[in-house]
């Protein structure tokens, strides 16, 4: 039988004899590879059952479009930052090109030996092998050269301080450069005795080329004089090297679970990520039937939250972005993971071997702390809480969704944080102690201001305010939210809004007194239980009117009657003010007409914008308004938008050392903006501390935008 169009298969190595331990070393690895995920699938399947996983087609459809933007698209790391994500995308095309070709390879030459002589013809890629050849070099040598030269670059000239490098880091970059260097070697050493030498049969100079960085290795191998002997022993040699330094990385890989073991794990991790809203917690399901709360043992966190632990690849990406570690405190999400990964590597053996008496080994062959850890190895007895995450961590988020935003694998790291938090509130009544007067003043008066001289109607003093009670006919049920309602700065923005539904002569009503705090705070600290009480109490209130369509001003509360409510049988229409107020200027039920000189930094909210994905309803009020400049706080806006500091119950909690609220505050400042916009009663409170705190509030001022709006509307404003 001729050979195949283009260059030989297996030259050299021995075939059929040797050659055939290329096909035994891969059978080998595909084993190691099997193995090695078994024992780890043993760990997950330690964790919880998953409940949101949803339907699995519009799974499948969804994780196609992710693969394609986000996975070969590199649409997630090359949005946020250039140098990284081309180092990511040169690697990674590159290697996947290169398996690509070897497999190719493989199927060709195999399909043209015992196939083809049967069906009479070829697989059509034979006969552009040269062009294909030409491809290989590009997408496969060139890429993962170049991606390899700037990881090295990157990670041991650049040194960005989020990258911890361990000595892994420099055993992956080893392996990967001599497989690179080793595979251009037997390219150019093939070339050198074959297509660039007359006496070779194989002899083609014209195909030579195509190959070009292999070419120009052969060009230099033929400048020294190299023999054909020595050509052919030469390449026997390496070629062998290069198998077992395949086989090396391939082991290393999958038994040692590296970072670089994300290429396996991140793709079903994207594919097996939650199908809730985003701003919406993990239910714990019913609390009067669980047996324990929130989490303090691996075996509590759910199976999806273990593999969120493997999947990780310790970029550091998240604790760039997380303002908790901006400002100084104990919390780093990427440690989180990376605590939480050590634990179940070193727990979840033991807890196999409790169950049914296996030995530790089996999942042992490598060990992992001595080379990934950020600190010694964890004792025993050690406990997940305290121990492996301490509390001054957990209590130091403000679920911002930062974190997850930023992670290229798709980490929920809020899960485990609130779960953890739900074990120490529920099951310890371990808290801060301004975070437990807050919960108990939740709990006794139905809001968290504790201390507060204001009733929930004393803002609607003046105004004419309906009552839900007394007008149930109703088009709109306003939601004040207890911030609104209780905080005197805040009591501005439901104010304003009375103001906007009369001019747009919006039939609506407060529900007053019925109305009580959503219990976003409650859920967030950990209490799930006084949570799910309000929650319930809300629903039935809201729908004992015929569940009309609620407004909210308040970010956390819209998220939470969105988002959370349906969890418990709460389906309802609902609109943060900046949607419906949007609505109103576009069809012409507003007319803001007064100049107002100003420029204005927008400040997203958390829960508006990373949440619910809320970002143009604001920018469109401000905009809408005559005058206002407004201006971005570049590149710390929209989805990488900087949190006031006031979320996840952090409002009522003790911040020592450097203020959150007061590095946003740095953010408007540089702007040289002489107003900060907000759309949220939160953050308008941690801005306007902000600006106070800096000195200079004569000149810079802290606004939400609805007042800004109403102000706009001028003498139209209905005097109430």
């Amino acid at each position: 039988m001729p050979d195949l169009p283009g260059r030989p298969e297996y030259w050299n190595i021995g075939y059929p004899f040797l050659g055939v331990l290329v096909y035994l070393t891969m059978g080998v690895l595909m084993v190691c590879l099997t193995y090695a995920f078994w024992t780890r699938l043993r760990v997950w399947m330690l964790g919880r059952a998953m409940p949101d996983l949803g339907p699995w087609g519009p799974r499948i459809s969804r994780s196609i479009r992710l693969a394609g933007l986000d996975i070969f698209g590199h649409r997630r790391f090359l949005k946020r930052e250039l140098f990284p994500g081309l180092m990511h995308f040169f690697l990674f095309w590159g290697f996947i090109i290169l398996i690509f070709a070897t497999t190719l390879g493989a199927v060709e030459w195999n399909w043209h030996k015992y196939v083809a002589p049967t069906v009479g013809f070829e697989i059509p890629t034979v006969y552009a092998r040269n062009q294909f050849s030409l491809l290989w070099d590009i997408g496969g040598g060139l890429f993962a050269s170049i991606g390899l030269a700037m990881a090295v670059w990157r990670r041991y000239v650049m040194k960005p301080d989020r990258l911890n490098t361990f000595v892994d880091d420099g055993i992956i970059l080893s392996l990967i450069g001599l497989l690179l260097i080793s595979g251009f070697l037997v390219e150019g050493l093939r070339i050198a005795v074959t297509e660039l030498n007359p006496q070779s049969d194989l002899y083609d100079p014209a195909a030579a080329p195509w190959s070009f960085i292999g070419y120009l290795f052969a060009l230099a191998f033929r400048a020294g004089g190299i023999t054909q002997y020595g050509g052919e022993v030469s390449h026997f040699i390496i070629y062998w090297l290069h198998v077992i330094l395949v086989t090396i990385s391939y082991v290393y890989i999958t038994f040692r679970f590296t970072k670089i073991a994300h290429i396996f794990f991140a793709p079903l991790n994207a594919f097996l990520r939650s199908d809730r809203p985003l701003g919406a917690l993990r239910p714990m399901g019913d609390i009067e039937t669980l047996e324990r709360f929130g989490a303090s043992e691996i075996t509590d966190l759910t199976w999806k939250q273990l593999l969120d632990y493997d999947a990780c690849t310790n970029c550091g990406r998240c604790q760039d972005q997380c303002p908790a570690y901006a400002s100084g405190k104990p919390l780093s999400p990427r440690k989180l993971i990376q605590d939480m990964k050590k634990y179940m590597v070193a727990r979840g053996p033991e807890i196999i071997e409790e169950r049914n008496g296996d030995s530790k080994p089996w999942i042992r062959l490598f060990p992992t702390d001595d080379l990934e850890s950020e600190k010694a190895p964890l004792g025993e007895p050690v406990s997940m809480v305290s121990d492996a995450v301490t509390e001054d961590v957990l209590w130091s988020c403000t679920t911002c969704r930062a974190c997850m935003e930023a992670c290229p694998v798709f980490i929920e790291h809020i899960d485990s944080i609130v779960d953890m938090r739900r074990y120490l509130v529920m099951e310890e009544a371990r808290m801060p102690a301004t975070a437990e007067g807050a919960l108990l003043s939740m709990e006794q008066r139905g809001h968290p201001w504790r201390g507060t001289s204001f009733t929930r109607t004393d803002w609607t003093e003046g105004l004419d305010v309906p009552v839900m009670a007394d007008n149930p006919e109703i088009e709109v049920l306003f939601w004040v939210g207890c911030t609104g309602a209780l905080e005197q700065r805040s009591q501005a923005i439901p104010k304003a809004m009375a103001s906007i539904f009369k001019l747009a002569k919006v039939k609506y009503a407060i529900l007053g007194d019925e109305e009580t705090c959503t219990g976003d705070p409650a859920r967030r600290m950990g209490n799930e239980y006084l949570f799910q009480i309000m929650a319930e109490q809300n629903i039935t209130t809201i729908s004992n009117y015929g569940k009309p369509k609620i407004i909210t001003i308040c970010p956390h509360c819209f998220n939470t009657i969105k988002n959370e409510y349906p969890q418990f049988g709460g389906e309802f229409e609902v609109l943060h003010y900046t949607e419906y107020v949007a609505d109103l200027i576009k069809d012409g039920r507003l007319k803001p007409i007064k100049t107002i000189d100003t420029t204005l930094a927008y400040h997203d909210s958390c829960y508006l914008g990373r949440h619910n994905r809320i970002f143009d309803p604001p920018r469109e009020i401000v905009n809408s308004i005559p005058g206002v400049t407004l201006v971005e706080m570049e590149p710390r806006n929209r989805e990488r938008g900087f949190c006031c500091g006031a979320g996840g119950g952090r409002m009522w909690m003790d911040e020592p050392g450097t203020k959150v609220n007061h590095i946003r505050t740095e953010h408007f400042l540089e702007t040289e903006a002489e107003t900060v916009g907000t759309s949220c009663p939160f953050c308008l409170q941690m801005m306007n501390e902000g600006v106070g705190s800096k000195g200079v509030s004569e000149t810079k001022k802290a606004k939400d935008i609805l007042e800004l709006l109403v102000e706009s509307l001028g003498d139209d404003v209905p005097s109430s």
